[in-house]
This record gives C-alpha cells, sequence and structure tokens, in this order.
C-alpha cells in the first residue's frame, strides 16, 4: 500500500488561507455523528490530524474532553486560537499516539485519514478506544450535479496548476483502496455513513483562496503560475456568469465501530 510521506510542515504556509476559505461541517452532522458515536458530556474525543481545530471546537461544547492532534506547529496554534476551556491541542501525529490521553470515546478525522498509514492508525486507534468506541470520517464532497459544472470547471484549473507527487497521483487512480475497504479489514469493521446536504456560494476571491489552501496549489507551490492560473480560472468560469456561484456537498460522515 503506497502511503503519503510523512511532511508534517505541508500545510504551514497556507493556515491562514486554510482557516479563512475551507468550509466548516455542518453543525447537524457533527451532532449526529456524537449521537452515533455515543459520546456525551463526559467523552473523550480525539481530533486526528486536527488542522485549525474546526471538529474539536465545534464539539467542545457537547462532550467532556476534545483532544486535538495535528503535525504542523502553525495548525496546532490556529486551533488553540479558538479553542475552549476543554479542548486541548498536541503536535503529533496518527504515527505515535502515546501522546494521547486516552482512552477516548471517538475519533474524528476531517480530511486527514488519506495523509496517514491508514491500517497501522487504525490499529493504534483500537488500543486507546473505549469499548463501544468509534472512528469517523468526515468529508464534504461536491455533488455530480448541473448545478455544480461551474465548481468541476474551476477544480479542473486548480488540477492542472497544482503540484501532485506520486502519492497524490496514486489517490485518484483505480488502485486506490477506498477509506470503506481499510475500514472493513480493520477492528472498525462496522460502518454507518450519515449525511448532510448544504449548498455553498463562492465568489472569486474566495474561490482562489480555496485553492490556495490546498496541499498541490499553495501560493508557494504556484510560484510564478499563479496568474496563469487565476487568468484561466476566470476563462473556465465565463460560461457560468459573473458570480458568486453556487454549489451543492454533501457533508458526510463515515462511522466505524467493533462489531458488536
Amino acid at each position: 500500500m503506497i502511503v503519503a510521506p510523512y511532511l508534517p510542515d505541508r500545510f504551514d504556509t497556507a493556515v491562514d488561507r486554510y482557516v479563512a476559505h475551507r468550509l466548516r461541517y455542518a453543525p447537524e452532522l457533527l451532532a449526529r455523528m456524537l449521537r452515533e458515536a455515543g459520546a456525551g458530556p463526559t467523552s473523550t474525543v480525539l481530533d486526528l490530524g486536527c488542522g485549525p481545530g474546526f471538529i474539536g471546537n465545534a464539539v467542545a461544547g457537547q462532550v467532556g474532553r476534545v483532544i486535538g492532534v495535528d503535525p504542523s506547529d502553525a495548525m496546532i496554534a490556529a486551533a488553540r486560537a479558538e479553542a475552549p476551556a476543554n479542548a486541548t491541542y498536541l503536535v503529533g501525529s496518527s504515527y505515535d499516539l502515546s501522546i494521547v490521553p486516552g482512552p477516548v470515546q471517538l475519533t474524528a478525522m476531517g480530511r486527514a485519514f488519506h495523509w496517514m498509514d491508514r491500517a497501522e492508525t487504525l490499529a493504534a486507534l483500537d488500543a486507546i478506544t473505549v469499548p463501544g468506541g468509534a472512528v469517523a470520517l468526515l468529508a464534504d464532497t461536491p455533488r455530480e450535479t448541473a448545478a455544480n459544472a461551474w465548481y468541476r470547471a474551476a477544480n479542473a484549473v486548480a488540477r492542472e496548476f497544482s503540484v501532485i507527487d506520486a502519492c497524490g497521483h496514486h489517490r485518484y487512480s483505480d488502485a486506490y483502496a477506498r477509506h470503506e475497504e481499510i475500514l472493513l479489514a480493520s477492528a472498525f469493521s462496522d460502518l454507518t455513513e450519515i449525511s448532510v446536504f448544504r449548498w455553498h456560494e463562492r465568489g472569486f476571491e474566495d474561490l482562489v483562496g480555496y485553492i490556495l489552501s490546498r496541499s498541490g496549489s499553495t501560493a508557494e507551490k504556484l510560484g510564478g503560475t499563479r496568474e496563469a492560473m487565476e487568468a484561466a480560472l476566470r476563462k473556465a468560469l465565463e460560461p457560468y456568469g459573473p458570480g458568486p456561484w453556487r454549489s451543492l456537498h454533501a457533508h458526510t460522515a463515515l462511522i466505524a465501530r467493533r462489531p458488536a
């Protein structure tokens, strides 16, 4: 299995744009995730690969304790800046969960599992998760609808200018095992998926900020091609009007428990 190289500073230069331009998960999705995972006022929730704490800070008021772990010092600083009293953020990674003051009821990962050694991470989580506990993988995915044609055109431009490594190309190939396959082969093989659908609106500058928040198309990665990227983006969006543009997204939580 190809595993993404461990690059703790992958998003360091994009933190501000990540905070400003990435979507937050729907509150209804997070509440349902907690219920499905049996996490309540006395539970500990681990936000693994937490980034700026979008999940941990959002659920902290509904659980006893949040522990956030991310390899990026800059991301952890951003998470701590918004952290309530019962949320603790630590610099670390899925490769060493001994820093987590467990046990945990739920481990949530938002847009992060693909950066990890997925099988090894699940084995390590099995050791620190309470009986009846769960793992949840969160995503926000644009739907394949006619209304999202502008989004697909914009994403094609972003990918054209992105610097994607061999692991990134593997993720988009037929050989890449889906997260569900990895979970089904783990101790957390009882899977449930919940979805909440939302419209999201972006103007041009917000869209550019989102593209610059992605690991393959940070301002540093684009370098001298940024101006060309923005020009190509404007041209690709011309058929869809002046904006802002709306896209329909599925906010999803794939919840994995040990079989009863």
